[in-house]
């Protein structure tokens, strides 16, 4: 008499988990393009290099739910603790974007302190409440998950929201 070994409840678990680490994915990278055009706009590198931050930020969620639908395959004769493994090089990956996107922010401020702009304090208002905003809805989607890497990203975007609303003050 055999037995049934559904995990039905387990793959949409993993199917909710891809698809809000999905929603996160293309929110962040649809406002870092918004920042772009609204750092630019506003003349204010603090949003520009948010928008950097938000790029490495869509980068990494990306990474994240590669890995997190990679993750998912079985082991093989080459791979016999199976595709776990790849979080780290994720996390490199990761790490390495974080310091490229600090370097790229000191290489545009450092000019400005030597030469200030004015900037559009009110443009700068609004795109950190739409980044609050943003920010916070896809956290709220990601508390959900029940995955460690979509956790982590949940946390990162709290961490984000955080810092909006410290710009809004």
């Amino acid at each position: 008499m055999g037995h049934d070994h559904s995990h039905t409840g387990l793959q949409h678990a993993h199917g909710e988990s891809t698809k809000n680490l999905g929603i996160a994915f293309f929110l962040n990278l649809g406002f870092a393009v918004i920042e772009i055009v609204g750092g630019i706009w506003t003349n204010s590198v603090a949003i520009i290099s948010d928008a950097v931050h938000d790029f490495g930020d869509a980068f990494s969620i990306g990474v994240s739910y590669f890995l997190e639908r990679y993750s998912r395959k079985r082991r093989t004769v080459t791979f016999t603790y199976g595709y776990k493994r790849f979080s780290t090089l994720g996390a490199l990956i990761n790490s390495i974007v974080l310091l490229v996107g600090a370097i790229f922010v000191f290489m545009e401020t450092i000019p400005r302190l030597f030469y200030p702009a004015e900037v559009n304090y009110s443009g700068m208002m609004w795109l950190a409440v739409a980044g609050l905003v943003v920010n916070g809805f896809a956290a709220l989607r990601l508390m959900r998950g029940n995955s460690i890497s979509q956790r982590a990203v949940m946390l990162h975007l709290l961490e984000d929201v955080l810092e909006e609303l410290d710009r809004v003050e």
